[in-house]
């Protein structure tokens, strides 16, 4: 099996090269990475659909499907991401591999790329009026999706008032007071200067010459670059002085508590990491874990309840869908199914399951083009580098005794609680 090869390519650039025979498809994806901030979070959400919309030579939508069925129907996508306290802006490219193909079309396809990212469609000074109102709509459209689908609600609220004064707290979707402020010439200069000073890395997976790929990259894109910004490494550590508890009203049928931790645990320490990881799966992680068996199944008090991991900040929440007559009551079993868990009052079986889920995600990466790209830069981003095989072999070595010395600092910070009953 060939290996992963990251090259640097200079001005804050990463090449990272992914083969994979498997696929009829070859992908290119740049990852910009921006730190987490107020003032500029919602031009970053504005920018993936814009820039996608139209550039210098294929001004409009009907223009660049053209060119793009020229190229045997390549797909460009694009969209913003938060992962810890940066935000990522993603542009791809999928194509066809050139062996199904009766020419070579790799470098054309990292030339329309660089097109549509470096060449946007700049009118007097500004992105076109038409394309940045349309955006604005959209984006206010998906914030307020957000708000509307209440679970997905409750866990962002919980996440801004646990990280209030920290980066992380900031939503990646940008905020509805801030649209209307953006001006095409000003989101325009905006994103000049994040093409300029921002890391950014390329990774290209599927079935490649590896001399030839990196000739074609190197070439191909014409990145215009200045003084590159850093991406400190956010902080993972918190004392919680004291627990915050916020308790808002909706109108909704269905309350939802979330209760967000502090684990305190150094991602960058892989095997206790991952001894979290399962530790948050046995007590949340499926119908095998001890919050659904003791919380939903045995004591009936919640529709739903899961626990989840955000490893650049080694929190975790748990998240569920209660009645509000049971909110003291769920909160008192989850606080004894952690306590259990620190304990190492963890069976065989719900190890063993446990083990068995995630393994099955980690292989489930490779089995679609795009999953490999996302994770070997989410690895990169943190500066830990190790391949699923690794990260298979070493969960697979983790005890119950690993379990609890990952789990024993784990402190609960933040109870949000979103209902309609003024007495919960």
């Amino acid at each position: 099996m060939k290996n992963n090869k990251t090259i640097n390519l200079g001005k804050g650039i990463n090449l990272t090269l992914i083969p994979e025979e498997k696929f009829k498809s070859n992908l290119v994806s740049i990852y910009i990475q921006r730190l987490l901030d107020k003032d500029e979070v919602t031009m970053n959400a504005l920018l993936p659909s814009i820039i996608k919309s139209g550039s210098e030579k294929y001004p409009s939508a009907r223009e660049m499907s053209i060119h793009q069925d020229d190229l045997y129907g390549v797909s460009i996508g694009a969209d913003s991401s938060k992962r810890g306290e940066t935000q990522v802006i993603t542009f791809k490219i999928i194509s066809t591999d050139e062996k199904y193909l009766d020419e070579k079309i790799f470098k054309q396809v990292v030339e329309f790329l660089n097109e549509v990212v470096n060449h946007p469609l700049v009118i007097d000074g500004g992105f076109k009026e038409e394309y940045v109102a349309i955006e604005k709509e959209n984006l206010k459209n998906r914030i307020q999706s957000v708000i509307n689908d209440k679970g997905r609600y409750a866990i962002e609220r919980a996440r801004e008032e646990m990280f209030k004064d920290e980066r992380y707290g900031i939503s990646d979707f940008g905020y509805l007071e801030d649209i209307d402020k953006i001006s095409a010439k000003s989101l325009y200069e905006h994103y000049e200067n994040i093409m300029k000073t921002s890391p950014i890395d390329i990774v290209v997976e599927g079935n490649f010459d590896e001399e030839e790929i990196v000739k074609i990259i190197s070439n191909g894109f014409n990145f215009d670059r200045d003084e590159i910004i850093d991406i400190p490494r956010a902080d993972f550590t918190k004392k919680v002085e004291e627990v915050k508890v916020i308790k808002e009203e909706m109108d909704i049928t269905q309350g939802k508590l979330v209760m967000g931790f502090r684990c305190n645990v150094d991602y960058k320490d892989e095997f206790k990491y991952y001894s979290l990881f399962v530790g948050s799966n046995v007590l949340g992680g499926g119908p095998h874990s001890k919050l659904f068996v003791n919380v939903r199944e045995k004591e009936s008090l919640c529709y739903y309840i899961y626990s989840s991991l955000e490893k650049y900040k080694t929190s975790m929440f748990i998240s569920s869908g209660i009645e509000g007559q049971n909110y003291d009551k769920t909160i008192k079993l989850i606080k004894e199914q952690l306590k259990c868990l620190k304990e190492g009052k963890i069976s065989e079986e719900e190890i063993l399951n446990s083990k068995s889920a995630i393994i099955s995600s980690l292989r489930s990466i490779k089995d679609s083009i795009g999953g490999a790209s996302d994770f070997y830069f989410s690895q990169s981003m943190g500066g830990t580098n190790t391949s699923v095989e690794k990260i298979i072999e070493m969960i697979g070595k983790i005890t119950v005794e690993d379990i609890v010395d990952a789990v024993k600092d784990i402190k609960l910070d933040t109870i949000y609680f979103l209902s309609n009953n003024k007495e919960a």
